[in-house]
């Protein structure tokens, strides 16, 4: 008689694994301990895409690496390393004599390149990564002679992943590439035509500003002569404070996100298609097999091969003008001033494919109704009568975009609720039966860094001169706005994404000047540097990178803690110190015409013009409430009735000009994903994820290998894709 062998199947057991879910058996064995070579690797790499995202932006003027969720950056990157180094560490660390042999030939070809040495750029990511390169493949020879290598297992793989997920959140357009300009911008742009001088400097809090006392002309002009010294001391104080609410603002964040993970991730399933490409890397990364097998798919490379083609097209025409590009956008106008946009995106295909058929048709679903809504408002002449971020017709539709967005994280919390009570009977210390030892850090801990971060935030604004209670309602509604877009690009999967209204919108324009003051005006307005476009920050990105722990025993998931706290460190330092490098070697303005003039101008300007005495904008607060109120009733018709074709995450984000900008690439992703599944059924799809994954993979292989000729060249300007 035989034996019934009790288990789960192993396609569906690499299905829960692609979704997420924690593996038993072989598949969590498979995954070896950490060891100090993830935190040295991790370290050097987040220093390196803090260098090179912000050369890449300042001294390039290439594709962006860090603008998006997406993390260009953070996956070229993580390729590199799996597809080339790790495959280089393996094969050269069986033999001791062919790991010195390859170490001598790296070394010597490094030595020919920058000899007589008199050249180097220590913030040149050339001599960087030729460092590391050098020093690694000795690490390996040394290794090898006792019969091992440098090549990262599983584990570590994941500890350095997220790493580079948090260095993306902040090297560029997250934190680093704004604050600088705008702590500095309002002294270098004053003028008697603005009135800056008499209208906002009584209120601004020079404490957390830059003033070298000459406008900081050397900032943004750059230094005369070849040899300069940046002046430290005058950032020192400014920057120390700002570092005291950044690491109170970043510690909430990731607090959260461990709060929220086992809700999102084991009790509502979300599917995390932005971290899909690097698991499924990381699960065939094997220390017996020299090349990575997710390298060996045909169907990967047969999808990469068309977002190459295409970034080879456009690459080659900077370099010879006149050689064809493959078009991928197109546009037709509508009635009330609208256009329909249909922009093929490969990163944005890629991972729409990966995400449920509703949740897509909600979106691009929503996107069009979108353009309905506002060619009404433009036909009944309802144009926009504030100059908030983001807005396109008319600042009513953000209000509304806001509240929609309020309701959808009520409605999480209150789905989460039991979850929630949960984690608050660990902090307390009451008896639960809620384990967070397979967390990064307790729950206690997570309570306690959210209390004190939130904490630390309000009395931060009330030393700036805001009331203690506005500086309450920002830190709430900042939270709730950066917590409702990390669960839709959790859920979504959406590569570039902005709040449909920011937290400083909402309070300098919403509440108003006659019931804030002054100082909270100003205080409000320079929250703009890392609150504004929210295109990428922390807690999207570490709500994405905690999905991989599930392949980690629970051991080593206490250090991914310390490993994101390094890279948060590590990740803003680094970029800081090159866009000083850069912008008083060449000045600012020289670089980036968005960070080191658009930003701070914009950021003045409207403070300068909210000071003027207004009180709260009802109109705006009336739609706020439409808003939650229509998502409210979205998310019923939902649950009530079965044939209810659009999900509600696409409501918030609707008029949102990004989402305008991707709809195609998702209705595209979403059309072909229906067909496969109607003809081919769960098998067909399994198979054609790998040819998505590819073009992901592709997208972001062209745009990395571009900055490198680039930058071996000398060319600039040679912007490859947006998005």
């Amino acid at each position: 008689m035989g034996v019934v062998k009790v288990g789960i199947p192993q396609d569906f057991r690499n299905y829960l694994s692609l979704r997420g879910a924690s593996v038993t058996g072989d598949e969590a064995e498979a995954h070896q301990p950490l060891t100090l070579r993830a935190l040295v690797v991790g370290t050097f790499l987040s220093f390196f895409l803090g260098v090179g995202a912000n050369y890449a932006d300042i001294a390039i003027s290439g594709s962006y690496m860090t603008l998006d969720f997406s993390a260009p950056g953070a996956i070229f990157l993580f390729l590199v390393l799996v597809g080339l180094l790790n495959a280089l560490f393996k094969f050269a660390g069986r033999n001791a004599a062919v790991a010195f042999a390859c170490f001598t030939a790296v070394t010597a070809c490094c030595v020919y390149n920058y000899y007589p040495f008199t050249a180097l750029l220590p913030y040149s990511p050339g001599v960087l990564f030729s460092g590391f390169i050098v020093v690694a493949l000795l690490a390996n020879a040394l290794l090898a002679m006792g019969g091992r290598n440098l090549a990262l297992n599983r584990s570590e793989l994941i500890v350095v992943y997220i790493m580079l997920l948090v260095v993306a959140s902040l090297a560029t357009m997250g934190l680093c590439e704004t604050i600088l300009p705008a702590i500095t911008g309002a002294f270098y742009y004053v003028s008697p035509e603005n009135k800056w001088a008499e209208l906002l400097f009584p209120h601004l809090p020079r404490e957390i500003m830059v003033d070298d006392g000459q406008g900081n002309r050397t900032f943004f002009e750059g230094f005369a002569t070849a040899e300069y010294s940046i002046p430290y001391g005058i950032w020192l104080r400014p920057m120390c404070l700002w570092g005291a609410f950044l690491l109170a603002l970043y510690m909430t964040m990731v607090g959260v996100a461990v709060i929220l993970r086992r809700q999102w991730m084991d009790r509502e399933r979300l599917a995390y298609p932005l971290v899909q490409a690097a698991q499924a890397i990381i699960r065939g990364e094997d220390e017996n097999e020299t090349i990575n097998p997710f390298f060996k798919s045909r169907a990967m490379w047969y999808g990469a091969a068309i977002p190459i083609l295409v970034g080879l097209f456009t690459g080659l025409a900077k370099y010879f003008p006149g050689f064809p590009i493959i078009q991928t956008a197109w546009s037709f106008p509508i009635f009330g001033g609208q256009s329909i946009n249909m922009t093929l995106s490969f990163a944005v295909l890629g991972f729409s494919y990966l995400i449920s058929p509703d949740i897509a048709a909600g979106i691009w679903g929503f996107a069009l109704l979108a353009k309905i809504e506002k060619a009404l408002f433009v036909t009944q002449g309802v144009i926009k009568e504030q100059d908030v971020w983001a807005v396109r017709v008319t600042e009513l539709l953000n209000y509304q975009g806001l509240g929609a967005l309020f309701a959808f994280v009520l409605l999480g919390l209150w789905v989460g609720r039991e979850h929630l009570t949960e984690v608050w009977k660990k902090f307390i210390g009451s008896e639960s039966e809620l384990s967070d030892d397979d967390e990064i850090m307790s729950y206690r801990a997570a309570v306690s860094v959210v209390l004190v971060g939130v904490a630390v935030m309000v009395g931060w604004f009330a030393y700036l001169g805001a009331p203690w209670w506005s500086g309450l309602i920002f830190v709430v509604v900042a939270m709730v706005i950066f917590t409702g877009i990390s669960r839709i690009v959790a859920e979504a999967g959406v590569p570039a994404l902005i709040s449909p209204m920011t937290a400083p919108d909402f309070m300098i324009y919403g509440l108003g000047s006659t019931v804030l003051g002054a100082k909270a005006i100003t205080a409000f307005s320079l929250s703009y540097i890392f609150a504004t476009d929210i295109r990428v920050f922390l807690m999207g990105m570490v709500a994405n990178g905690l999905k991989l722990i599930e392949g980690m025993n629970k051991r080593s998931r206490r250090y991914v803690f310390w490993a994101i706290v390094i890279a948060i460190f590590i990740g803003i330092s680094s970029s800081l110190w090159t866009i000083m490098e850069l912008a008083y070697k060449n000045g600012g303005i020289n670089t980036s015409s968005w960070f080191f003039n658009g930003m701070p101008n914009t950021i003045y300007r409207t403070a300068v013009k909210t000071l003027e005495p207004h009180g709260v904008y009802w109109p705006g607060m009336g739609f706020t409430g439409i808003g939650a109120a229509a998502m409210l009733g979205l998310t019923w018709l939902r649950q009530r009735f079965l044939w209810w074709p659009l999900h509600p995450i696409g409501f918030p984000i609707m008029t949102s000009w990004l989402v305008d900008w991707m709809w195609f690439s998702i209705f595209f992703a979403w059309l072909i994903k229906i067909v496969v599944l109607k003809y081919g059924g769960a098998a067909m799809f399994t198979r054609s994820r790998y040819f998505f994954l590819g073009i992901v993979v592709g997208r972001m292989l062209i745009t990395g290998i571009w900055l490198v000729i680039d930058y071996l060249t000398g060319t600039v300007g040679n912007s490859i894709f947006w998005v």
